[in-house]
């Protein structure tokens, strides 16, 4: 008797213990609507700048920067464009302090809210940057592509132009605007 009892009670754990992980895996996958389609970058290219004569940069990533070494940054260059997951996208803007390239290719990852970055970034000036980099970048987030010592720009004093930084986010999605 005891033997029958104690299969039971196996029988009956198992049992209950396979149905709540089949519910587990049927909620997470109610969780992931599926692969990333389209996305929307936005990159910025910012400089170090003593010359208050030009605004400083104040936009999102400034805190982050700031806390990560970075002194007064000054917007040198920006480019945003959509782009489909697994296809290349190329943005190319002129400005005084020269000419801008971007070009990138996204892939999924196994994680959720993260893609696979390819970016190439250049600015094309006296003093040129590059910046050709590969990694996994969540979502909806501002990270830091690169830095580089230069001279960017058009530096009005010794002081001026001493590092180049470039930002990036990544948004889900098209960015509509209506």
């Amino acid at each position: 008797m005891r033997h029958w009892l104690t299969v039971v009670l196996l029988t009956a754990t198992f049992t209950a213990t396979a149905g709540f992980a089949r519910e587990k895996s049927e909620e997470e996958r109610v969780e992931f609507a599926g692969p990333v389609k389209d996305v929307t970058y936005h990159v910025v290219l910012l400089m170090e700048s003593d010359d208050h004569n030009r605004d400083p940069y104040d936009g999102p990533a400034g805190k982050g920067l700031a806390a990560a070494g970075y002194g007064r940054l000054v917007v040198a260059g920006s480019a945003t464009a959509m782009v489909t997951i697994g296809q290349r996208s190329s943005v190319t803007g002129s400005s005084r302090y020269g000419q801008l390239s971007v070009s990138t290719s996204m892939l999924n990852t196994t994680e959720k809210s993260e893609v696979g970055i390819k970016i190439q970034l250049q600015m094309k000036n006296q003093f040129p940057v590059t910046i050709d980099t590969t990694a996994r970048a969540p979502l909806g987030r501002w990270f830091l592509v690169g830095a580089a010592d230069s001279r960017i720009g058009l530096p009005t004093q010794a002081a001026d132009g001493k590092r180049a930084v470039a930002v990036m986010r990544v948004d889900d999605g098209v960015r509509l605007l209506d």
